[in-house]
């Protein structure tokens, strides 16, 4: 099977979904999945799928504009999650971003039990010798993430240790002093980090003080994330026989 053959299948299956015919569109994806794992050679499905992942990944070739591009079916996630880890095991680039790139930090189709955590691929695809610019921006925006998600209940609470804030911005600034970052991302860690430092500031005197007001004076534009809180208005009814 050619590279070309495996890319009009392909896009067979993503027409037909196009059109609505979802049911269809899985079926066909199917009976092709089960072809290619029984009739194609290990070499020639490897060759095949490094290209799709080059073109869809690298290239943005195929449906879907942004990334991370997580949309894959699990059929062809499935044969791209065993395709991986044979890569991975070898330490071979860029397969071990791409793996991240797909599967992302958690969700792992091909992996439920999480023993195969993109994250720590991406780690390793960081400290590999032909690490490319898509890495170092998807290993520093990681680090972004976490203190993005961190700070989602300001000034109620933090979401991760100050410990873990301390070790997390030692990895982006060791980044940042190896390589260039897209500037956008770079901005967003050095308003995170001068925003934990006011809200840990701020903690440490007893929270006293207006935290926005805080905020306002150092020159941090910051807003809270809505929160939501639920209270149970209507006690569940029990019976003497419950």
């Amino acid at each position: 099977m050619s590279y070309e053959e495996f890319v009009t299948e392909i896009k067979k299956y993503w027409e037909l979904r196009s059109q609505g015919l979802k049911k269809q569109a899985n079926r066909f994806l199917f009976q092709f999945t089960e072809h290619f794992k029984k009739d194609i050679s290990r070499d020639e499905a490897d060759d095949i799928l490094f290209h799709f992942c080059r073109d869809y990944i690298d290239e943005i070739k195929f449906p879907g504009e942004n990334l991370p591009r997580r949309h894959l079916p699990f059929q062809l996630s499935e044969l791209l999650y065993h395709y991986f880890n044979r890569e991975c095991e070898e330490n071979k680039m860029p397969q071990m971003r791409w793996a991240f790139q797909i599967f992302g930090k958690y969700y792992n189709p091909g992996g439920p039990e999480g023993e195969k955590n993109p994250y720590y691929i991406l780690e390793k695809a960081y400290a590999h010798d032909q690490c490319d610019q898509q890495t170092v921006d998807a290993y520093f925006g990681e680090q972004v993430d976490v203190l993005w998600w961190g700070q989602h209940h300001f000034p109620e609470g933090c979401l991760i240790t100050r410990k873990e804030f301390e070790d997390t911005v030692e990895m982006a600034k060791k980044i940042l002093s190896e390589n260039s970052v897209e500037q956008g991302l770079a901005e967003d860690f050095a308003y995170y980090e001068k925003l934990y430092h006011i809200y840990f500031d701020w903690e440490k005197q007893g929270k006293k003080g207006d935290f926005y007001q805080l905020c306002k004076e150092e020159g941090i534009a910051f807003e809270s994330m809505p929160a939501f809180y639920y209270s149970q208005k209507h006690p569940k009814k029990t019976c003497g026989n419950c």
